[in-house]
C-alpha cells in the first residue's frame, strides 16, 4: 500500500506537470504567432503576388469552364459598370492588377474576389441588391480586398501557422507522446479561435471601410451599405458567436457602416489614405 501511495503521488505530479507544460507551451505559441501577424500593419505577404494572382488566374478559368457564365445584360451590364467605376478608383494605389468581373449564373447569395483582380459575383447576390448603389456595396467590399491583399495575408498567415507548428512540434520532441499530441491539438484550436478567425474578421471589417470609401468616390451613395447589410441579416443566421465566425456579427457590421456612412458625407476624402500596395 505504501509503494502504491507514493506511485499515487508520483502520477498526480506527473499529470500536473504535464498539464503546465501544455498551458504553458499553448500560451507561448499563441502569444508569438499572434505577435508576428499583429507587427504588420497590414499583416504579412510573404508569397509573391504575382504568384497568387498567376494561380487566382488559372483557377478563375477553371471556374468560368465548370460553371454557368451569365451572359444576361440586366446581370452583366450593372455588374461592368460598377465594377469598373470602383477599380477605376482603387487602381491608382496598386503596383499591378488585371480587373475582370464575371457573373456565375447561381442562386447563391454571395460574391469573391481573388488576387490579381478576378471578381466573382453570383446571380444571387445580385437579385438580392435592390440599386446599382447596393450593388457597389458589395463590389467595393471585393474590390478592397484585392486592393489589401488580404488573399496573400491569409495565405501567409497560415504559412506561419504550420511553421510554428513545426518548431512547436520540434521543442515538444521529448515529451510523452500523449502530451504532444495534447499540445499540437491545442495549438491547432488555439491558433484558429485565437488567431485566424479574428483576423479573418479583422480583414472584413478593413473590406467594409475601405470599399466603403472605394464606393464614395466613384459616386455611389454610402447609405446603401447599411440597408444592404440588414436585408443580408435578416437572411443569414447570426446565432453563431462572433468569436466563432469568420465574418463580423451582422448587427455590429450594420452600425460600424452606419457611422462610417455620416463620416464621410460629413467630411468627404480627398483620397483613399492609405499607401501605394
Amino acid at each position: 500500500m505504501q509503494y502504491a501511495g507514493i506511485d499515487l503521488r508520483f502520477a498526480k505530479l506527473r499529470l500536473a506537470a504535464m498539464k503546465k507544460a501544455y498551458s504553458a507551451c499553448i500560451r507561448l505559441s499563441a502569444l508569438c504567432f499572434a505577435l508576428i501577424l499583429g507587427g504588420c500593419a497590414t499583416g504579412p505577404t510573404l508569397v509573391p503576388e504575382s504568384m497568387l494572382a498567376s494561380e487566382a488566374a488559372g483557377q478563375f478559368e477553371q471556374m468560368k469552364r465548370e460553371m454557368t457564365v451569365s451572359t444576361d445584360p440586366a446581370y452583366v451590364e450593372p455588374l461592368m459598370r460598377v465594377g469598373e467605376r470602383i477599380a477605376e478608383v482603387a487602381t491608382p494605389y496598386m503596383d499591378r492588377v488585371d480587373w475582370e468581373f464575371v457573373v456565375f449564373a447561381d442562386d447563391t447569395i454571395n460574391a469573391f474576389a481573388m488576387p490579381g483582380g478576378k471578381i466573382g459575383f453570383y446571380t444571387g447576390i445580385m437579385d438580392l441588391a435592390e440599386s446599382e448603389d447596393e450593388l457597389a456595396v458589395v463590389m467595393g467590399h471585393e474590390v478592397a480586398h484585392v486592393l489589401l491583399k488580404h488573399g496573400n495575408q491569409r495565405v501567409s498567415a497560415e504559412l506561419l501557422r504550420i511553421a510554428g507548428a513545426a518548431a512547436l512540434a520540434y521543442g515538444i520532441r521529448d515529451q510523452d507522446q500523449h502530451l504532444q499530441a495534447a499540445i499540437l491539438a491545442g495549438y491547432g484550436l488555439g491558433s484558429e479561435i485565437g488567431v485566424m478567425l479574428p483576423y479573418s474578421r479583422h480583414h472584413e471589417t478593413e473590406a467594409d471601410e475601405v470599399g466603403l470609401i472605394l464606393m464614395f468616390m466613384a459616386g455611389y451613395d454610402p447609405d446603401a451599405a447599411a440597408r444592404f447589410w440588414s436585408r443580408m441579416e435578416e437572411l443569414s443566421d447570426s446565432r453563431t458567436p462572433q468569436w466563432l465566425s469568420t465574418h463580423p456579427h451582422p448587427g455590429n457590421r450594420v452600425r460600424n457602416l452606419e457611422r462610417l456612412a455620416a463620416e464621410l458625407k460629413a467630411n468627404p476624402p480627398e483620397s483613399l489614405g492609405i499607401r501605394r500596395r
